[in-house]
């Protein structure tokens, strides 16, 4: 039965990419629909541009439209801008002495939104619809309207040509991939009707657009609608405009999302294109090219499943083994065409590129299936669309692809006790790694690649110091004597403090020190930490923002300790050294060596350019370099300063800028606190927010080894504790019988620190308890930030 499946599944996909195309060509050859031409046909024409914020290429535009081979009598140019916020109206409304009109829409409502709002003005009998980059040959036009010489005609789309493909690999791979779409659009008209218009080049009749919802893609729909009423659509090679391509694997990855996501909402609005009684060869064109193309990535998926998980307890399978070693290199191919895309060759930049169109597509999908529909657009010059932050996913996918292939050739050639040997000890050796060699590592680095940087005592910019609280009543009037104490000059100084939703009497006190120029912007309702710090954010106007808690008082010269290093323009962020002062918590001896370490590697990647997470506490950046993070972000001074070494800016660390924090929260607190830390990385990860870019393998590599490989070290412990336990009852020997039993002391020494709070002042015991109870802290926290569980909003400990 699985043999039976898995052949189905492949002749589908060899039909999807391969077949429909043979299948199509050599149908349009044998059995072509004729239709009439009239190279003198000349109806009225009006010709609608659509734009968002298109400052740069408006002009350019409108020049190219009012040049255009047709007789401008019967020519009407409408632009219309879906509330752009830049001068792409100014510059519209400077040509409306030539004729161009303008229809704004004062709200940003979407494309399709501001195509109703102009057709609804038009009259004309054939409209052409254009997108403010694409710019027309001089008889586009023309040979664009006499196909409407037969009645039959409802549609006709042109030929977008992308230049300057080859300067990127982005850009070469969708020229390649843009090249067979258009030999298939030529094909489907020739047989019986394009499928789908082109934003950048379509006309239509004007009687025959209907209004459409905002959440339809209008070159989509619309089509569908047309051909539903009985006429065709025809593509016309010589009608041609010329725009430049995404050039960016994000972009093209964001737009893809959004035209599968709203082309497959049009088709589940006008389904009776897909039926061949009302709709006839072209049903069959709709399905075939896009229907099972936006759904080819979960039929690759089961196909894949299928291939790894199949005869798990038999000798290798002749089809199995072919598919699991195509997989294999594919999967290869593309993960080194991610980490290499601006300089690789096509082997490599080709199966990357489909690769993400293959996750855009099921992107695109899934978000309809759970009823949202992207109605905004950004253009391929923006770059704005929080939909560019799941191409992150693409790199662990193919990871998890190249890992499954792996241990599946372990499985069917003999090699599981030698794959468990192997892994225990990789897994060793990353966790001694994690706490012991990467410490090693990043100080030799701060050796041999030392950044230097300017820095100036007598430097003194304008400061706000933020602090964000929520019912810290007992704490906020020390915060705030301390920062009135501070050593910064009190005109250049500003303390704000924003309350999230607090009930106690924060606020209060807060306003009993306005008369001391401190300020409050108090938020009634507790939403989160990021949310009051967002809000806070829009109204500071300081060339550099230190951020605090409340609980942490600073020494008075904390600020110009922060603020000497932003004299060197290179600098976005700089963190402090707060020091715990937990002498009364019975786990306070190992915090303190625990966060030595932790100050150790801090100092240290400053010193290198970057510090992986400012400390929430006290950490200092530009204004101008803030980024809002999302309202649902848990570790918000993670997100800011990652954001910051994301764009190049260097976020270094001063141990000299001290602050002093009371940890008087025992150990039940602290798990909670750190469950909340782990699962804000977990959400960090799954939402891609500043992630570092391909090209940055430095900050690539201080971010896997001081946070990733930590967040996941419960995750490593447990395997490793299974595997040792596996090879125990089949084929140990003394390196794991060691391992193992240094493992089972460990934990019964943590243990012992668990029940006896008191044993935690001796060193081994104090060192092994806390480190399993932040082990243990990663497992849940994993759990609740993988699952979405953590609450955003938070307490006070």
């Amino acid at each position: 039965m699985a043999d039976t499946i898995l052949i189905i599944l492949t002749i589908l996909l060899v039909y999807i990419y391969l077949g429909y195309p043979v299948i199509l060509g050599a149908l349009a050859i044998l059995f072509p629909r004729k239709h009439r031409l009239d190279e003198g046909y000349e109806p009225a024409l009006t010709l609608i541009i659509s734009c968002r914020n298109e400052e740069q290429v408006i002009s350019a535009k409108l020049e190219n439209s009012l040049h255009l081979d047709y007789p401008q009598d019967k020519l009407d140019i409408v632009v219309v801008s879906d509330c752009s916020s830049d001068d792409t109206d100014r510059i519209v409304a400077g040509f409306a002495d030539r004729g161009v009109r303008l229809v704004r829409q004062d709200e940003r409502k979407g494309k399709t939104a501001g195509l109703n709002a102009a057709l609804g003005r038009v009259s004309s009998e054939v409209v052409v619809f254009s997108d403010a980059n694409a710019m027309y040959d001089r008889f586009a036009l023309r040979r664009l309207v006499r196909h409407f010489a037969d009645d039959r005609v409802g549609y006709v789309v042109g030929y977008a040509r992308y230049e300057s493909t080859f300067e990127t690999c982005a850009g070469t791979s969708e020229g390649l991939y843009w090249n067979m779409e258009v030999k298939m659009k030529e094909w489907e008209s020739a047989f019986s009707s394009v499928v789908g218009g082109d934003g950048a080049i379509y006309a239509i009749r004007g009687g025959l657009y209907e209004p459409l919802r905002e959440t339809d893609i209008n070159d989509f729909v619309n089509p569908l609608q047309i051909v539903a009423r009985g006429y065709r659509g025809i593509f016309d090679r010589e009608a041609w405009c010329s725009e430049k391509p995404a050039g960016q694997f994000q972009k093209e990855f964001a737009r893809k999302v959004r035209i599968v996501n709203r082309s497959f909402n049009g088709l589940l609005r006008v389904p009776g294109a897909c039926n061949p009684i009302k709709a006839g060869r072209f049903a069959w064109q709709l399905i075939s090219h896009k229907l099972l193309r936006w759904f080819s990535p979960f039929i690759i998926l089961a196909h894949f499943i299928l291939t790894i998980t199949m005869h798990l307890e038999e000798p290798a399978q002749p089809l199995p083994l072919i598919f699991t070693i195509l997989y294999f290199l594919a999967a290869l191919l593309a993960f080194a065409g991610c980490w290499r895309n601006n300089k690789s060759r096509a082997l490599f930049y080709f199966p990357y590129y489909l690769a993400l169109m293959n996750i855009a597509s099921a992107a695109g999908i899934l978000i309809r299936l759970r009823g949202k529909v992207i109605t905004t657009w950004d253009t391929v010059r923006e770059n704005s669309s929080p939909v560019n932050r799941m191409i992150n996913f693409t790199p662990l996918v193919l990871l998890v692809i190249i890992t499954a292939c792996l241990l599946r050739f372990v499985q069917w050639f003999g090699l599981n006790l030698f794959f468990l040997h192997a892994s225990s000890i990789i897994l060793f050796l990353v966790l001694a790694y994690t706490y012991l060699g990467y410490p090693l590592a990043v100080a030799g680095l701060a050796k041999l690649r030392p950044v230097r940087t300017k820095r100036d005592e007598r430097f003194l910019p304008e400061v706000t110091l933020l602090i964000v609280a929520y019912n810290e009543g007992a704490a906020i009037e020390s915060k705030l004597l301390n920062c009135l104490g501070l050593d910064y000059p009190p005109h250049l100084l500003r303390i704000v403090v924003a309350s999230d939703g607090s009930t106690d009497s924060t606020e209060a006190i807060t306003l009993s020190f306005k008369d001391r120029g401190i300020q409050l912007r108090a938020y009634p309702e507790n939403r989160g930490k990021i949310a009051a710090l967002n809000d806070a954010m829009e109204g500071i106007a300081s060339d550099i923002v230190v951020f605090s808690d409340a609980s942490v008082l600073y020494h008075p010269q904390a600020i110009r300790k922060l603020v000497r290093h932003f004299f060197d323009p290179r600098v976005g962020a700089v963190s402090g050294k707060v020091i715990l002062q937990n002498e009364g918590v019975s786990y306070g001896p190992a915090e303190k060596q625990y966060y030595c370490i932790e100050h150790f590697v801090q100092e240290k990647e400053g010193v290198t350019g970057t510090v992986i997470g400012a400390d929430g506490a006290m950490y200092a950046i530009r204004r101008s370099l803030f980024t809002p993070p999302p309202f649902a972000t848990i570790n918000d001074d993670f997100t800011i300063s990652m954001n910051i070494a994301r764009n190049g800016y260097l976020v270094l660390h001063d141990r000299e800028a001290l602050g002093y924090e009371k940890n008087l929260a025992e150990i039940g607190k602290e798990f909670r606190r750190k469950v909340r830390i782990i699962a804000g990385g977990m959400q960090y990860l799954l939402s891609g927010v500043a992630l570092p870019r391909p090209s940055q393998r430095m900050l690539w590599f201080k971010f896997v080894s001081h946070k990733v490989l930590r967040w996941f070290s419960g995750v490593m412990t447990m395997m490793l504790l299974v595997i040792l336990l596996v090879l125990s009852r089949n084929d140990s020997n003394s390196l794991n019988t060691w391992m193992l039993y240094s493992l089972y002391a460990s934990m019964l020494i943590a243990a012992v620190g668990h029940v006896a709070p008191a044993t935690r002042r001796i060193t081994p015991i104090g060192l092994l308890h806390y480190l399993f109870v932040l082990k243990f802290a990663t497992l849940v926290g994993c759990y609740l930030g993988l699952s979405g569980r953590q609450k955003v909003t938070w307490k006070s400990l």
